[in-house]
């Protein structure tokens, strides 16, 4: 049984879950939309269509991820509701800026899934 141990950082203290005498590293995944977010939707007559969770649930059931140890913990977060990134400006940028700043001492690293409409500029924002 792994036992929780805690870890300063920054601002304050988390709790963090050692993995074989480490500490496992935690990657959060934050999801705004696109192509990764299509999945058969039922009530479209079974097209592909952003679907809320879709995400989640697809790398829940990545065995790579879930049974290899040496992989890092995954957090994911799909913003409610999905974003178009055609339609994503500074305010949505600036969203995903606050939520990395709040989690940062929390992760070790950061993963943003989105469409690739405005990718570039939200690269650029952050």
């Amino acid at each position: 049984k792994e036992e929780e141990e805690r870890r300063e950082e920054g601002d304050g203290s988390f709790t963090v879950i050692p993995h074989r005498g480490q500490f496992r590293k935690r990657v959060l995944i934050l999801c705004t939309g696109g192509t990764l977010t299509m999945s058969v939707d039922p009530t479209n007559f079974n097209s592909l269509a952003p679907v809320q969770g879709a995400l989640t649930e697809y790398l829940a059931g990545m065995r790579e991820l879930t049974d290899d140890p040496e992989m890092p913990e995954i957090i994911s977060h799909e913003y409610k509701p999905l974003i178009d990134s055609s339609d994503m400006g500074p305010g949505d940028w600036a969203m995903l800026a606050r939520d990395i700043h709040t989690n940062y001492y929390h992760f070790d690293g950061f993963v943003i899934l989105m469409g690739t409409d405005t990718m570039a500029f939200a690269a650029s924002a952050l």
